[in-house]
């Protein structure tokens, strides 16, 4: 699938002469699925081009092999300067090309949790919340509408670093609540709100 994809639909597509390049440049968006970027970090440390990094990754985008979640914060001077988060379009691609195998988990599952979310809202509804003290994973907003917000954690270890940028934005805006995990369940109370701790799998049963 990854190599139809970039043979046919990227390299081909696009015209790409320089392979390597547009190869090293997916490697690295797909093994650091769920974390936040920037086009000339990359460039400096990948040794490309920023104007290839631009171009490269405008065809990965057009070929659905990769996807960017925009920074949601109450200015919108903030939201454009903030880094974008990057996404995979499948797991097993990010599982098995990625070289932070090791350090991994975390990463594909708020990168499962990512690609429903996607298939329910679609990719223009889908953003991360970046506040003063806290972030908040993945946040559902619908034209003017906050639906719900999400914290992913494969592991609740430290409750307290996960409900930090819930809470902060809570206060903002009262919306549903849910951190994801791949074992815990149960509910917190914040405040006057109530957080689901939800396994992935009933979560993704849900609609």
């Amino acid at each position: 699938m990854y190599e139809d994809i970039m043979l046919k639909d990227v390299i081909s597509e696009c015209n790409i002469r320089n392979e390597e390049e547009a190869k090293n440049l997916a490697l690295f968006y797909i093994s650091n699925a769920g974390n936040k970027v920037r086009y000339r970090k990359i460039s400096y440390s990948l040794n490309i081009p920023l104007t290839n990094v631009l171009r490269f990754t405008e065809c990965m985008q057009n070929a659905y092999l990769i996807f960017f979640v925009k920074a949601l914060s109450p200015k919108l001077s903030e939201m454009v300067r903030y880094d974008r988060k990057v996404y995979s379009i499948d797991n097993g691609i990010s599982n098995v090309l990625g070289y932070r195998l090791n350090q991994n988990v975390g990463s594909l599952f708020e990168n499962l949790i990512f690609l429903e979310l996607l298939r329910r809202y679609g990719i223009n509804n889908v953003f991360y919340y970046k506040g003063r003290r806290g972030e908040v994973d993945l946040v559902v907003k619908v034209k003017d509408e906050i639906r719900e917000i999400y914290q992913v954690t494969y592991e609740l270890s430290d409750i307290e670093r996960e409900i930090k940028g819930i809470e902060e934005f809570l206060k903002i805006r009262k919306t549903k609540a849910y951190i994801i995990t791949f074992d815990n369940e149960g509910e917190i109370e914040l405040n006057d709100n109530v957080v689901k701790v939800v396994k992935a799998w009933k979560w993704l049963l849900m609609e």
